[in-house]
């Protein structure tokens, strides 16, 4: 077409909407230093439209970055907040990425923050009812958390919908029953949370007693009795996943499918259980 002349577009002519979409594929990082580039990527990396789902992980991020992430960028607009403290548990001493000033300033910053997720961190003398009274769903990944990081948060997460901690071997029934009684709780997910026992089903069958999808994953202590607990008691149950349980049997797996009326996904992986191959009965794309 050498009689045609091209015109070209440069990123200076496109309009700020499109440029917001653009940033949005960023990360934390990226819009950290790419706002050093002129004043009107400066401004347009401030929008809290980039702001509104926050996530850091994977990427490690410290105590004095984060204050000044929450000073300087988060809004009530900010609804979701992802951390990774990158921890490592030699250090028992040591927490990486928060703080109870930081925690008091999100907060403030944040009052209609509704996801609170936190990787690989040791959250010894933090105070979690710090956090905004919104919080839906909080999620520990790696975390160690000490019992008295939760003495406060009784009746302070009256709107919680979901609960999940992944491989927090010292989270207990004390643990638990910290929380109080939560109507909201629709959720709770524990993956290889060793100090689960029957007596933390009976914790959360007595304050968590809406609990629609609830996944126990590699829990060896429990066995049919906890399997009793949940289908006299858990009757709203839509998705249950069961897995590495030493104590169970067919005849509890059949109680559970029983009793739980409005079970619509039920996964079960034990040795005791389909000569240990994994039992799937239903679907959760409905759940």
């Amino acid at each position: 077409m050498s009689g045609e002349s091209v015109i070209v577009c440069g990123f200076d002519f496109l309009p700020d909407n499109l440029v917001l979409d653009i940033f949005k594929y960023l990360t934390v990082s990226d819009l950290v230093q790419i706002q050093r580039v002129c004043k009107r990527w400066r401004r347009i990396c401030g929008d809290f439209y980039l702001w509104t789902d926050v996530r850091i992980t994977p990427q490690r991020i410290t105590k004095a970055i984060l204050s000044k992430l929450v000073k300087n960028y988060f809004t009530d607009k900010t609804s979701s907040l992802d951390l990774c403290g990158a921890w490592k548990w030699q250090d028992k001493n040591h927490t990486v990425c928060l703080s109870n000033h930081i925690l008091k300033n999100i907060a403030k910053k944040c009052p209609n923050l509704k996801e609170f997720k936190l990787e690989e961190d040791n959250l010894r003398d933090i105070d979690l009812s710090l956090l905004p009274k919104s919080i839906e769903s909080l999620s520990f990944t790696r975390c160690d958390i000490p019992r008295k990081c939760l003495a406060h948060v009784s009746g302070h997460f009256d709107s919680l919908k979901s609960l999940t901690l992944r491989r927090c071997p010292g989270f207990g029934e004390e643990h638990l029953s910290s929380f109080g009684k939560l109507d909201s709780l629709e959720k709770l997910e524990f993956y290889v949370c060793y100090r689960m026992q029957q007596s933390m089903i009976e914790v959360l069958a007595e304050n968590f007693p809406n609990i629609r999808t609830l996944a126990l994953v590699g829990s060896p202590y429990l066995g049919d009795e906890a399997c009793r607990i949940i289908a006299s008691r858990l009757r709203h149950l839509e998705s249950l996943e069961i897995d590495d349980w030493l104590d169970l049997s067919q005849a509890a797996v059949d109680i559970l499918q029983k009793s739980l009326k409005h079970l619509k996904f039920l996964s079960v992986k034990a040795k005791s259980v389909n000569e240990g191959r994994i039992l799937i009965v239903g679907s959760r794309i409905n759940v």
